[in-house]
């Protein structure tokens, strides 16, 4: 609440996220699998004396500091960029809650960066002993890496009993704080699934490296492409891993994605395609089948990949709505615990939140504007988290169409469409958003009513006034 509102005119911030992110993920997944790939194709070639295997892993390697080290270090700058403009007081939480996991991860980086450079600039200059050491030294740096930050990531949809504490239903044991958020009811299925995706993709970008190098023959490009997918065997594992993740969400993200939320239904479902198709296609066409794989064919496995690793996020992201923490903070930013929303209710949210407002001005001075102008400022401190104007979750198709009375109705209601929080403001801001939105719902066309006028209305809609200005969905929704 108190920070200031980055907003991106028609693309929306949280657009901007998931842009970046998802990127950022494939990378990063390709990264932890392509590391164990590596690390088992180099031991095999040594073992076996591999020439083929020995020159296709300095192949993989170079492919692999190009694009995990260079445009995976980009996104993953982009993404703490991102996360720190568009939501501010989550990744404040975060880094409070989780600063010794962000410095233990950071750790796991940076021995990964070393230990691939070394790996990468160490062909023909390290003993195959030293050299093997190296490359396994990256492939688990990597992995933990992936599994601090994944205990991170499921914290945000399932804080489970670290949310009890915060919000003062347990007593708060700052000890076990770290280990309860990080270890959350999510994690260790979350854990599987990201593990088998780094492999499915490593498998992908085996067969899309060996097809874009010339210094291969058709015959040895197979046998290294039917070596890779092996890897994508474990996508097997996703179906039990899914239902096991299922089963650990919380009862109302459950709800979303058993049909309460369509778009999460339909994307949840093209994560679980995807990932069907490219397992079967890896299981009967590569390792029963022996099949090639032409660069076309790698580089459309690789965007059913991209779809269904979005797909995924996406359902992660959605499912916790209207919370950007579960049960602790709201996606406006407003927290949940210390009786937070009924003071915003009581005493109005433009009071705490000040960046809705112009340097220098007053609450005072926005109330002493016509309604559907203050319902602009009570608009961008309430909704503009999540809505633009127009564009990407657009508000004003929303309200096109829609009555004073309705939309009185519906603000009274926020909370029971599940997405979003209730309304944190008193009665005065739940008027001027009233205003504001039908405004923006008629144009030229608005007419604003008297007071008198508006009283009979809420009878009308059966919605009024909040006891004390907040009633319940001003308690601790949670």
């Amino acid at each position: 609440m108190e920070y200031p509102l980055f907003e991106v005119p028609g693309v929306g911030g949280g657009l901007l996220i998931a842009a970046v992110a998802i990127v950022h993920v494939v990378i990063a997944h390709f990264a932890v699998g392509g590391g164990f790939f590596m690390a088992i194709a180099h031991t095999l070639a040594v073992r076996r004396g591999d020439a083929l295997l020995a020159r296709y892993v300095k192949d993989h390697a170079q492919f692999l500091v190009l694009l995990a080290f260079v445009s995976g270090a980009l996104t993953g700058v982009g993404i703490w960029f991102a996360i720190g403009i568009v939501s501010p007081a989550a990744t404040s939480r975060l880094i409070h809650n989780f600063f010794w996991g962000w410095a233990a991860e950071w750790c796991c980086f940076a021995v990964e960066i070393v230990a691939g450079y070394v790996y990468y600039y160490g062909f023909h200059r390290l003993r195959p002993r030293q050299h093997l050491v190296v490359v396994w030294v990256y492939a688990v740096a990597a992995f933990l890496s992936l599994a601090i930050i994944n205990g991170i990531l499921t914290f945000m949809l399932t804080p489970s009993r670290w949310a009890e504490m915060i919000r003062g239903r347990e007593a708060f044991h700052a000890d076990w704080a770290f280990w309860l958020g990080l270890f959350n009811a999510t994690y260790w299925p979350s854990l599987l699934m990201r593990s088998v995706s780094c492999l499915a993709l490593a498998a992908i970008f085996v067969a899309v490296i060996v097809n874009l190098r010339a210094n291969y023959t058709r015959e040895e490009r197979q046998r290294i492409i039917n070596l890779g997918a092996y890897f994508m065997a474990p996508l097997a594992l996703m179906i039990p891993a899914g239902v096991w993740y299922f089963a650990e969400l919380p009862p109302a993200a459950q709800a979303k994605i058993q049909g309460g939320a369509v778009a999460m239904t339909l994307f949840f479902m093209f994560g679980l395609a995807a990932s069907l198709l490219i397992a079967g296609y890896a299981y009967f066409g590569l390792i029963r089948g022996g099949r090639y794989i032409n660069l076309e064919t790698s580089l459309l496995l690789l965007a059913i990949a991209f779809i269904a690793t979005g797909s995924m996020e996406f359902v992660r992201e959605g499912v916790r709505k209207p919370y950007v923490i579960q049960d602790v903070l709201y996606s406006n930013g407003v927290p949940t615990y210390d009786g937070w929303p009924q003071r915003l209710q009581n005493e109005g949210g433009l009071v705490f939140m000040p960046f809705a407002r112009a340097p220098g001005q007053s609450v005072a001075d926005i109330r002493a504007l016509p309604l559907h102008e203050s319902g602009a400022y009570v608009y961008r401190a309430q909704c503009r988290a999540c809505h633009e104007i127009d564009g990407f979750n657009g508000i004003r198709p929303l309200v096109a169409g829609k009555s004073r009375k309705l939309l009185l109705s519906i603000l009274h209601e926020l909370d029971a469409y599940g997405y979003m929080p209730p309304f944190l403001g008193d009665d005065y801001e739940m008027r001027a958003l009233t205003e504001h939105l039908l405004k923006l719902s008629l144009g030229e066309a608005y007419v604003p009513i008297s007071d008198e006028e508006y009283e009979k209305l809420l009878g009308d809609a059966g919605s009024r006034p909040r006891e004390g200005a907040g009633g319940a969905s001003g308690g601790e929704a949670g």
